[in-house]
């Protein structure tokens, strides 16, 4: 007979395979809530540990999103399966062994460092991954990415890499790309294959998938020797496969702990994106630190420096 703890992880897997989130979760009399999220809606489930055995409460107002839940909590428990043919290896044989995804995180920031995250997974870590809920991190709250950032470095221990290239960094290696004629693209080229080369050391495997941003030429071009015998799958969309979606969430983790960095740094919040509550950050940042300051913060060939510099 499984424990009431088990009860309680079988229920929340359930959860994640529906493509929901937990939130709060806490000790309640003879039970344990949970806080279960789908979009803006919350929902409160407690469980149960009685005399006749374990029971699921489904709190909240009758909806869509109550009436599934209460169908996941007294429907059987699903087994977690995984498909053969991973997203972008449909066509591809010999990649069962496992694989490496790569993906980014920053990008489209002014503040913070770009992130690139490479993950090699395996049957059992792809099992694991799948288990706890991983997927795109754009479908995640930065309190689940920061959550399952952990569990993802405990289940791929050793087979992960994250590059985190801080603005001073970043505008430096831009700086040296636009010289010599070249642009962003490059520069994550350069970033997606240094990622890819360093987890082949310790993670030998024959392929690899990262999400298309360019002629797929640009990152095969940045490979060296280790890097050039596997096979590189570029495909749209490619957070679809579990290793991607596992680069995603510790390339986010790792740029949000980076811009939080920063603003404990210079004692000032610094903003995600790029829209106008950024040029309010930039204005008080130069009061206090000067315009020669931002490059240390924040990407500069964005042209929302323009009106600052």
């Amino acid at each position: 007979m499984k424990s009431f703890a088990e009860y309680v992880q079988q229920f929340k897997d359930k959860v994640y395979q529906a493509g929901m989130e937990t939130g709060a979760e806490k000790p309640v009399p003879y039970g344990y809530r949970v806080d279960v999220i789908r979009g803006t809606e919350m929902v409160p489930v407690t469980l149960y540990e009685g005399k006749k055995g374990f029971s699921i409460v489904v709190a909240g107002k009758t909806g869509a999103m109550k009436s599934a839940l209460e169908q996941l909590a007294h429907g059987p428990i699903a087994p977690v399966t995984v498909s053969d043919k991973p997203y972008g290896f449909e066509n591809l044989e010999g990649f069962e062994a496992g694989w490496i995804g790569t993906d980014e995180s920053g990008k489209g920031d002014v503040f913070g460092p770009l992130v690139i995250a490479a993950v090699a997974v395996n049957p059992e870590s792809v099992l694991a991954l799948t288990k706890i809920g991983v997927k795109d991190c754009k479908q995640l709250t930065d309190k689940k990415v920061a959550e399952l950032a952990v569990k993802i470095r405990q289940i791929c221990n050793g087979r992960s890499q994250e590059l985190s290239l801080y603005p001073a960094r970043y505008n430096s290696l831009y700086a040296a790309m636009k010289a010599e004629g070249k642009n962003l693209n490059h520069l994550m080229a350069w970033a997606h294959a240094r990622v890819i080369e360093d987890t082949l050391e310790t993670a030998p495997c024959k392929f690899a998938i990262a999400d298309k941003f360019a002629d797929v030429r640009f990152i095969e071009s940045r490979l060296m020797a280790r890097g050039r015998a596997i096979v590189l799958v570029q495909k749209t969309h490619a957070e679809q496969n579990i290793a991607v979606a596992a680069a995603s969430v510790l390339a986010r983790d790792s740029f949000l702990r980076g811009l939080a960095a920063l603003s404990n740094k210079y004692g000032m919040e610094f903003p995600k994106g790029a829209g106008p509550q950024v040029v309010a950050a930039m204005h008080r940042f130069v009061a206090t630190h000067g315009k020669t300051a931002l490059p240390e913060v924040g990407k500069v060939h964005f042209k929302t420096f323009e009106g600052v510099l």
